[in-house]
């Protein structure tokens, strides 16, 4: 039987790991640990506002297709493709969770505690999530685990784009989560490897762009690899699964092999390029002064607006959300990528108190925004439900923009609900655990910026 099978969209939010990207640097690269001068912790104000972007985003993809605006208006072309979301948060977590590493490699320093960072990793994603999945589908009733133990393990342990049978239950855009759960796992890893035997700062640079360069070939490979699978194919121009009777609640696991790690490493590597750049520009105090023009902002910020015009018409049937060819499935992937690419330098380069579009980005209504979007991630989709089921609407019927803005008050309330009561109370608890385990020579001296 063959079945299209669209797949859910959505994307994790990330934490607050300023303390994680912006840690204490050493101030001369090459220096020991015990003999180093710590630098002035070097923050990145902007991210917030980056993920209210991202959060938002894939709300309006969600409300968009369930209102019926998608398919019946003609910007349904640019709503369809507001998943590209998913990939600024990729590139925001490869950004923040490797450029600590990338610090001490450049500078010849002690790496990051490993214990530790699977410390923070897990309290800051684990209880929301687990509040979440279980008001959903004990409280609320509007999603399930499955059947049997093996549904409940599938979900609460970030296993279910692992397994067919649980890819449509629960919290079904937490497919993501599974993606990022993954990264955690392999970031450690691939970071004592990459600093092996460390050299002098410029052997280690062309090491670190060598790695990601390796990362970004392995993941269109295996991407390449999964959408010529036989259980893949493409009829009348659609990319649709081949399996079994049962293919709309059980899809082939080759369709779901798409949303795992190795087919999402250009994301994060494009994110641990920039903490790569970041980190030697500020070890080497070296940073270009073109970056502090004023027009940089705007200038990167209008190739991201090039780049989603582009890939919103690279996939012509807007009908689908997840299948489409080969061939267009790649080059959406490389777009999404250069979008969050461009989107992100502002935040990460130049004077982070300049121009419009970064006073934008650390306003109060977007960092606000932003620190709870991991809250508005996990809750939107379901709220969505409940409110046509509250107000008696239907899909397809609804307006697209009452229903978003209704359902955003929604998830705001019940992601600030979430955080204040839940994450926050845990986070003052993650930030007592020490991200650099090391033992630094106490001076005197001042630090340099």
């Amino acid at each position: 039987m063959t079945t299209e099978t669209p797949m859910p969209t959505g994307a994790p939010d990330h934490d607050l790991e300023q303390r994680a990207a912006t840690s204490t640097e050493p101030t001369d690269a090459g220096q020991s640990g015990s003999d180093e001068l710590p630098r002035k912790p070097r923050h990145f104000p902007c991210f917030d506002g980056l993920r209210a972007i991202a959060a938002v985003s894939v709300l309006l993809l969600h409300t968009a297709w369930v209102s019926g605006f998608t398919l019946r208006s003609s910007l349904g072309a640019y709503t369809s493709r507001l998943e590209i979301g998913v990939s600024v948060f990729f590139l925001i977590s490869g950004f923040l969770l490797y450029r600590p590493f990338a610090v001490s490699h450049l500078a010849g320093a002690p790496a990051p505690n490993t214990r530790r960072f699977f410390e923070r990793r897990l309290l800051r994603i684990v209880p929301a999530y687990w509040l979440a999945l279980t008001v959903l589908t004990y409280g609320f009733g509007v999603v399930s685990v499955g059947a049997g133990w093996q549904g409940v393990a599938a979900h609460y342990l970030f296993l279910q784009i692992y397994f067919p049978s649980e890819v449509f239950n629960g919290i079904t855009q937490a497919w993501s989560l599974c993606t990022e759960m993954s990264f955690y796992l392999f970031l450690p890893v691939y970071a004592a490897l990459v600093g092996l035997r460390r050299r002098s700062a410029h052997r280690q640079l062309v090491r670190e762009l060598a790695g990601l360069g390796v990362l970004y070939a392995v993941s269109f490979g295996f991407r390449y690899w999964v959408l010529h699978l036989p259980l893949i194919t493409v009829r009348n121009g659609k990319f649709v699964a081949i399996c079994a009777p049962n293919c709309a609640t059980h899809p082939a696991l080759a369709t779901m092999m798409i949303d795992w790690l190795p087919a999402n490493f250009d994301l994060f590597a494009l994110g641990m390029l920039l903490a790569i750049v970041s980190a030697w520009y500020v070890q080497r105090d070296s940073e270009p002064g073109w970056f502090g023009h004023r027009l940089v902002p705007w200038v990167s910020w209008a190739c991201a607006a090039v780049v989603f015009v582009w890939v919103s018409h690279v996939v012509t049937d807007h009908s689908i959300l997840y299948f489409v060819t080969p061939r267009v499935n790649l080059e959406r992937q490389a777009l999404y990528g250069l979008f969050a690419f461009f989107l992100l330098l502002p935040a990460v380069f130049g004077p982070q108190d300049r121009s419009l579009i970064r006073r934008l980005l650390r306003s109060w209504p977007m960092a606000s925004v932003g620190v709870i979007s991991y809250g508005i991630y996990l809750w939107h989709l379901d709220l969505i439900t409940e409110f046509l089921d509250w107000t008696g609407g239907k899909h397809g019927q609804e307006p697209f923009w009452l229903l978003a803005l209704a359902v955003l008050g929604l998830a705001i309330a019940f992601a600030s609900t979430s955080y204040f009561v839940v994450e926050r109370p845990i986070l003052h608890y993650k930030d007592r655990l020490g991200w650099w385990d090391r033992r630094t020579k106490r001076t005197d001296r001042p630090t340099r910026s």
